[in-house]
């Protein structure tokens, strides 16, 4: 193909000069103008994309975030923002308690995820090797989550005949019924996974007891008519799992006693602070 500008001379008649073949400098024949000002839907588009790479990197935290946010926005509605965030804040604890225990056994488990009017989980990226580990992930929940109710009981009784104390009273009321509830021995709550060291017939024990709430009891929830069809499945598969791998289930003396008396000291503590906690309400109420 021939050049279209001639070598060492000027740009064709109506041309743009790049300087071929000349010493002139290289520029196009535009008129400098300034930059466009209507860069609002470019930034905007590159503001999403930043926020979605962030979404997708971290995503474990944005779900946590998002969960707990809407969450708190809900109970707030309904309870108020003290109580709804702080209703938030020991269930979030509560689970806390999972994921700390899992880590230290080198189990990868997710960040907490709230399910508002359901609660939370956090979710193993892996099965437990035994029940033992099992058991003492379960068993992490209502110690932690124990803990931070009692703190709230400990700050109601240093501040009496407040309007924080009386919020303090409450949350403690909560997070003592909450913890105390999760260990009912049925395996879709806490306490079926801990006694499953122990036996698998505490899970039988726990579906009556569950049963007897939901007919006889003030407990009348949803929540507890889906433990009891989950836990009869759940207490179904651990007859069958203790017979295709007894291994699992192979725990020593010293653990079993252990993990027992950890669990009798939450249902006496929780049992005692939940009696004096409701008295006080009905006192204050």
């Amino acid at each position: 193909m021939s050049d279209l500008y001639p070598e060492n001379g000027g740009p064709l008649p109506g041309g743009a000069d790049y300087g071929y073949g000349t010493n002139r400098p290289v520029q196009a024949d535009i008129p400098a103008q300034a930059p466009p000002q209507n860069t609002g839907r470019g930034g905007l588009a590159t503001g999403a994309l930043a926020v979605l790479g962030v979404v997708l990197k971290f995503k474990g935290l944005t779900l946590t975030v998002v969960s707990t946010g809407v969450t708190a926005l809900l109970y707030a509605q309904l309870f108020g923002w003290a109580f709804g965030v702080g209703i938030v804040l020991l269930i979030l604890v509560h689970e806390s308690g999972h994921l700390v225990v899992a880590r230290m056994m080198g189990m990868p488990v997710t960040l907490p995820v709230l399910i508002p009017f359901l609660g939370a989980f956090v979710s193993m990226k892996q099965a437990p090797k035994t029940v033992a580990q099992e058991s003492l992930m379960a068993v992490g929940g209502p110690v932690l989550g124990s803990l931070a109710a009692g703190l709230c009981y400990a700050g109601a009784l240093l501040m009496p005949n407040t309007s924080t104390g009386h919020l303090l009273r409450a949350l403690a009321y909560f997070g003592f019924l909450i913890n105390l509830f999760n260990l009912v021995p049925v395996t879709p709550l806490d306490g079926g996974r801990v006694l499953s060291l122990l036996s698998k017939w505490f899970n039988v024990a726990g579906l009556v007891v569950a049963a007897g709430l939901l007919l006889f009891g003030n407990f009348q929830s949803p929540i507890l008519f889906l433990v009891l069809i989950f836990g009869a499945f759940s207490t179904f598969q651990r007859f069958r799992s203790t017979t295709l791998n007894p291994a699992y289930y192979a725990v020593d003396a010293r653990t079993k006693v252990i993990v027992g008396a950890i669990y009798l000291g939450l249902l006496l503590g929780l049992g005692l602070g939940l009696i004096d906690t409701s008295s006080i309400l009905k006192t204050t109420g």
